[in-house]
Parts: C-alpha cells; structure tokens; sequence
C-alpha cells in the first residue's frame, strides 16, 4: 500500500482522499486489513487524532469497520451505510427547500416510472386503497397529510429498488413537518385544491396500472410542479418554480 507523507494543513480530507484512491484503484478490496493507527500515523507522517478523524468518518459512512482489538477492515457498503449519511445532509439542507424539492422530483419522478414497469398486483391494491381513503376523508381532510405520504411512500415501494425506498423515506422525513403545514394553510386557503390533488394521484395510479412508464413520469412531475408552486406562493418565494 502506497500511502505518502501528508505534509501540508487538512491532513484528515487528504487522508480521507488517499484511502478513496485506493478504493477507486482497486489497490483496497472489500476484506482488506489497514495497517494499524500507529503504522497509519507513521506512513502519511501524521498525528494519530488526524488519523482518528479520517477513520472515524470512513467508518459512519460504512466504507470501513473498526474493530476493537482486532483491525480496520473495508467492508462492503449496505444500502443504509449510504443512506444514513445523506439523511444528515438532508436536515442540514432543510431550511433550502428548494433543493431538497428538486431532489425530491428528480427521485419521485423516476420511482413513478420504474413502478409502471416494475410493480406487482399487491402495489396497486395498496395504491387504490389509499386512493379510496383520501376520497372518504372529504371534505374534512382531516389526515389528508399522512394519505398523501402513504400514497407517495407506496409508489416508490412499487418501484421494486430498495435503495430508491430508502432515499424517499430520508427526504420525507425531513420534509414531512413542512409539507403538513404547508398543506392544511394551502387547502384552507383553496378547499377545491384536495379534490384536484386526488384527482392527480388517480392520473398518476392509472398510468402505473397501465404500464405506461413515461405518462406516469410526465403526470408525476406536472403533480409536484403543482404542489412546489403551491407552496412557494404560500412562502411568498421569489423563483420560477
């Protein structure tokens, strides 16, 4: 393992850096042991809190597995050791809607389509069972928030990509706060906007259940244009939603 002195300020990111090289290059396989931390600190020239630190971070994103007494190893990413860092990004992103908005539509758009071709009968009965709930709960609207997340959690679950899942449940739980009150102020000031929203989740239902991928791509991202700029003229922001 070639590692090389680290002589300059930020010794932890170029530690950081010189290990994810190793990874790209295949010089570090799923399995491999480092060197020790004292070894570490002797080969980039280091001291051992600036190795701690790299290490620690390439351990909570999961690349690598500390074990007491008993070595470094890389280890093979799971699906949570990648999303689990993004939820943090996620909440340190929270107060820039716009962002976390466009995530959002770029992931639900995709999931829209993916459940077209992908789902299974179980997924639809899901679907129009919420569908059914969301009409019985007008006009009232009482859980209308919590029907929606279902309804969206659902179609991205029929999209059959685990790892898609997990990303939509990250933003969502960053999200879902904001929207809940975002939508009873939107409804309260536009009562005929929960019907208009039901009537788009079935649009968008029918197309998955027709296997027409990129109607439910087009109607998905129409519906979440709606919702942002619904949301924006409500938080009096200033952009071209």
């Amino acid at each position: 393992m070639a590692f090389q002195p680290i002589s300059s300020k930020r010794t932890s990111e170029q530690i950081l850096e010189q290990i994810k090289l190793m990874l790209v290059d295949g010089e570090l396989r799923v399995g491999d042991k480092l060197p020790t931390e004292m070894e570490l600190c002797e080969l980039f020239n280091v001291s051992r809190t600036s190795v701690r630190e790299a290490l620690s971070a390439l351990s909570l994103t999961g690349i690598l597995e500390i074990r007491q007494g008993g070595g470094i190893y890389v280890r093979r990413a799971s699906s949570d050791a990648i999303i689990e860092p993004l939820s943090f990004i996620f909440l340190m992103e929270r107060d820039q809607l716009q962002n976390l908005l466009e995530v959002r539509k770029a992931l639900e758009v995709e999931a829209a389509g993916l459940a077209a071709e992908r789902h299974k009968p179980e997924n639809l009965e899901a679907l129009a069972a919420i569908i059914a709930e969301m009409e019985q709960d007008l006009p009232e609207c009482r859980v209308s928030d919590v029907l929606d997340q279902k309804f969206h959690n659902e179609l991205v679950r029929a999209s059959q990509n685990p790892l898609l899942e997990r990303l939509m449940n990250t933003m969502q739980d960053t999200l879902v706060h904001a929207f809940k009150l975002l939508r009873a102020l939107w409804l309260s000031a536009d009562p005929a906007g929960a019907v208009e929203l039901i009537n788009e989740h079935r649009d968008i239902y029918q197309a998955i259940a027709n296997g027409d991928s990129d109607e439910a791509r087009r109607l998905m991202k129409d519906h979440l244009i709606k919702v942002e700029t619904g949301m924006y003229r409500l938080l009096a922001f200033d952009i071209d939603a």
